[in-house]
């Protein structure tokens, strides 16, 4: 009895090898190195079509789990479309393309202003696996060129890009970086408007490689460089943003101007602003201030004219990281609460009438606005967008002195 058990067990154990096998066989595994794993997307106008399309695609084919760390290649082809342009690439190279670790969306100042991201993002992006979080850059020229600039180091590093976005948006607030998917959802219900990291590539960036590059040839690494050369990094940078209105690039904003709508927004952490300090009416000098944010709050109001008025409420931390000698703490208490608060305020003013003059919602007051409609239909009928030009909006900013002196701890 005993006997037969163990046969029948033995029996299945074998079925069961058998169908892991077929079924495993049925899979048709590939090599790792039998794939090029796009990084990046880049879009410029053509020449002779539409689009001339660039993909950053990761070196070390072979090495899983390598997509943000070494170098990349480069493939560009002109086409009316991605899949066009797909087709021409693939046909010479020995790998297929995956698209499973792109991180950006690449479009030059001049696509993004026609409004054709529309038409190039009108893709499958399930069919290509390409994952809706990936963010978009626009670049103030070339797109093929700023790709250029992240080699220039001889390692065209997305980690590298990623990791400069990400400081500059935690530490001072000077980038905004929205994913793909945000793009479709403003779009979708109009409550607000988009906001892509605007680059810029720059030439005369005298980079790491050249400094190293000169000094083995046993000069000075720094001796063809010149008083106010821009010296070390990558030749690309982010410079600020992009603002649009629907799916078209309608105006930019520099770094500055970046944080005040960050702050805006309430994504906000951490920055620093410089504003003149004055005394009987001379001014004595610059104070930097190290800001945090502590609360901000957001609302909008639709009085019974039609008007809309728009509030937000900011209440940042400021800790002294400079000041004159001459400002005693009682004059920077004063000095905080009365100058550097009209100064911030009207700084926020300035972005958002910019922002409303290029019809971009980039502040995103709709989405407050639309918590005060019961359905979409109403939301729909009432057209946020055709309003969004007559709101006006106030900006209520209160700075606590965390009397810090110059040390700048915020702790």
């Amino acid at each position: 009895m005993k006997k037969r058990i163990m046969e029948k067990i033995m029996g299945l154990i074998i079925l069961l090898i058998f169908i892991v096998m077929w079924l495993t066989g049925c899979l048709t595994p590939v090599s790792l190195d039998a794939y090029g794993y796009v990084i990046s997307i880049g879009v410029d106008r053509g020449t002779e079509k539409k689009y001339y399309i660039t993909l950053s695609l990761q070196r070390e084919l072979s090495e899983q789990g390598a997509e943000s760390d070494g170098g990349a290649a480069i493939l560009a082809a002109e086409a009316d479309c991605l899949d066009e342009a797909l087709n021409e690439i693939e046909g010479n190279v020995p790998y297929s393309l995956s698209f499973s670790r792109t991180n950006y969306f690449l479009f030059s100042r001049e696509v993004a202003e026609s409004g054709d991201i529309e038409d190039f993002l009108s893709l499958s992006f399930d069919s290509l696996k390409i994952r809706t979080s990936a963010a978009m850059i626009i670049t103030e020229g070339s797109v093929f060129e700023f790709v250029g600039g992240l080699s220039a180091n001889n390692d065209a590093n997305i980690k590298k890009l990623q990791e400069a976005v990400m400081l500059d948006m935690e530490k001072n607030g000077m980038i905004a970086m929205m994913s793909i998917s945000r793009l479709f959802e403003a779009n979708k219900d109009g409550s607000f408007d988009y906001c892509a990291a605007l680059g810029r590539f720059d030439e005369s960036i005298i980079t790491d490689m050249e400094e190293k590059k000169t000094e083995s040839e046993g000069k000075n690494p720094l001796g063809n460089i010149k008083l106010g050369d821009r010296v070390g990094g990558l030749k690309s940078f982010m410079s600020g943003a992009a603002v649009f209105s629907g799916y078209r690039m309608t105006e930019t904003l520099t770094r500055d101007e970046t944080m005040y709508l960050n702050m805006a927004c309430g994504d906000y952490k951490n920055g620093t602003v410089s504003i003149p300090f004055f005394q009987n009416g001379e001014e004595l000098g610059m104070v930097t201030l190290i800001l945090s944010k502590q609360h901000i709050g957001r609302r909008v109001i639709i009085n019974e004219d039609g008007s809309i008025r728009a509030e937000v409420d900011i209440r940042l931390a400021a800790g002294t990281h400079a000041k004159p000698d001459e400002a005693n703490q009682t004059e920077m208490e004063h000095w905080i609460n009365e100058t550097a608060v009209n100064c911030i305020r009207q700084k926020l003013n300035d972005v958002f009438i910019k922002c409303r003059d290029a019809g971009s919602d980039a502040m995103r007051f709709g989405t407050e606005a639309i918590k005060l409609f019961r359905s979409d239909a109403e939301w729909k009928e009432f057209d946020w967008k055709s309003r969004y030009g007559s709101v006006e909006a106030v900006f209520n900013v209160e700075l606590i002195n965390t009397d810090k002196g110059t040390s700048g701890d915020m702790q």
